[in-house]
């Protein structure tokens, strides 16, 4: 039979406890004893530390927080802690250095965008509302100036072989020796910066002229978009030839990469060129004989002014041929008709002055018919009136192929002193500008002087 198990009475074991809690204390406070006699300078010292520190936070805390009225600016901010007015400082700080850096970067930024995009896209000519870009006029000149340095080289090249045949007397070798100085004599001269980077922005007119004038003659004669426009068959061919006409020792990789092209730009040129070749066939195969013509008299002036007085007194005196004699004698510039009343005979299209024609040949033109005053293509200023008009009437072979072969010129003239044409000039600084020169060939690059053979056969001797 088992013993059942004692236990001490309550009040026995509240006692326990109370002297476990007593021995627990006694022993804490025991070692706390004995670490402080084992380092009593660390005690002392991590006391006063713990003192100090936590006296500076309740101060700084205290200081952090007061407001003391001062404004931060402005008149703004005296409402604010000083923990806030350092907050707020800071964030000014770090605003303005961004601002700065983003001003920097901004700036770097735009003068990308303005070489790269917003220069080369200035208009350097306007034809009738069509703006034309520096960038566009950049390409054609290294273009043209290629071409024509290629034409030059090859002239050289030609000439220097033929110089052993000259020196010997040989007459065909002298003949040719003289075409090919005249010829590079005048090749150098439209080198020069002056003329060829007015060649190039007039191209660039031109065929815009070109361009417009295609509709025209579409509407009017409907005429196939393919009379004007090249086959890629006729670019094709031409840039062959253009890319194998480069003198020794360059290429056409190194022309594009070193101006900046690609064979896109190119092939634009090349497209401008076939398209001026083009409405030069179809304008000269308009003019055939016979053809309709107009008789007619003129009185040439120096101001549109003088003019207007002669229209005037032309019309008080009845137009009569003794009036139109005595104004033509007293006031006429034309020295060819200004003897004979004015009388300019028979004008065939495309042989006269291109003003006057504009006038004379449009269709609603009858005969008895007196013009305004016309402003003509040598920049003087004309009263013009119809005499006859013959319906059929032939022209000379002589007088119509001098019409045919400039038959382009005269129409793109027409078109530039048409009523209503609007052109803005270009300006020089800009065509002659650094960035929009080629950078091969050179403009400024030395070319051989040029003596054209005569008589001996020896360059430069009679």
């Amino acid at each position: 039979m088992s013993t059942p198990t004692q236990h001490p009475p309550a009040k026995q074991r509240a006692r326990s406890a109370a002297s476990d809690k007593t021995a627990t204390k006694t022993s804490a406070k025991a070692a706390t004893a004995k670490s402080a006699s084992a380092s009593p300078k660390a005690a002392r010292a991590n006391g006063a530390s713990g003192v100090v520190k936590r006296a500076r936070a309740k101060q700084t805390a205290r200081v952090s927080g007061l407001r003391d009225g001062k404004p931060l600016i402005f008149g703004w901010g005296g409402n604010l802690t000083r923990a806030q007015k350092t907050a707020y400082q800071h964030l000014a700080l770090w605003s303005f250095i961004g601002v700065i850096c983003i001003a920097i970067l901004g700036t770097l930024a735009y003068g990308v965008v303005n070489e790269l995009v917003i220069v080369p896209n200035k208009t350097i000519v306007s034809v009738n509302g069509v703006n034309i870009s520096q960038d566009t006029y950049r390409k054609e000149l290294a273009f043209q100036a290629q071409t024509l340095w290629n034409k030059m080289q090859s002239e050289i090249a030609a000439k220097n072989a033929i110089q052993t045949q000259v020196a010997q007397g040989d007459p065909t070798a002298t003949n040719q020796d003289t075409l090919l100085a005249t010829q590079l004599q005048a090749d150098e001269a439209n080198y020069a910066q002056a003329q060829i980077t007015q060649a190039a922005v007039s191209a660039l007119e031109d065929n815009q002229l070109i361009v417009q004038g295609e509709k025209t003659f579409e509407q009017q004669d409907h005429a196939p978009s393919s009379a004007f426009e090249p086959t890629q068959k006729q670019v094709n061919d031409t840039l062959a030839s253009f890319k194998k006409a480069f003198p020794n020792g360059e290429t056409y990789a190194k022309f594009l990469s070193a101006n900046n092209l690609s064979n896109s730009d190119v092939v634009n040129s090349i497209t401008m060129q076939l398209r001026r070749n083009n409405m030069q066939t179809y304008l000269a195969k308009r003019l055939v004989s016979p053809a309709r013509q107009v008789h007619l008299r003129r009185i040439e002036t120096d101001t549109k002014a003088n003019a207007a007085k002669v229209r005037a007194a032309l019309i008080s005196g009845k137009l009569t041929d003794t009036v139109w004699s005595d104004l033509a004698k007293k006031d006429s510039l034309d020295t060819n008709s200004k003897d004979t009343g004015g009388d300019m005979g028979w004008v065939p299209e495309g042989t006269g002055d291109s003003g006057i024609e504009l006038w004379a040949y449009n269709s609603s033109r009858k005969a008895g018919d007196l013009s305004p005053v016309l402003a003509d293509a040598s920049g003087t200023f004309d009263v013009v009136q119809v005499l006859e008009i013959a319906p059929s009437r032939a022209i000379d072979a002589a007088t119509l192929k001098g019409a045919q072969d400039n038959a382009l010129d005269h129409w793109l003239l027409q078109q530039r002193i048409m009523p209503g044409a609007k052109f803005t000039s270009a300006d020089s600084t800009v065509l002659n500008a650094s960035r929009n020169l080629p950078k091969q060939p050179s403009l400024s690059a030395t070319l051989p002087a040029i003596t054209p053979t005569v008589g001996t056969g020896i360059p430069g001797l009679p």
